[in-house]
């Protein structure tokens, strides 16, 4: 999965289509924006806000495959 960046600074609604991933871990998606924008888009600063994103995708695709693994929806 690739983390994109569609927006210039203005919320929009996410698509009914969207993948759980990106519907499910969206605050961490946002995390990644803030930190970037923070520190000059330097990815090795954020690293750490990275890697919770990925966690959460993989939580939420685990949840997907039927896998029990405490995926809390809110």
């Amino acid at each position: 999965m690739v983390f994109v960046y569609t927006g210039k600074g203005r919320r929009s609604a996410q698509k009914d289509d969207a993948q759980p991933e990106q519907k499910l871990c969206a605050k961490q998606a946002c995390a990644i924006q803030w930190c970037l924008a923070k520190r000059d888009h330097k990815e090795h600063l954020c690293q750490s806000v990275i890697d919770e994103w990925k966690e959460c995708c993989e939580k939420v695709r685990n949840a997907e495959r039927g896998g029990s693994n405490g995926m809390n929806h809110g």
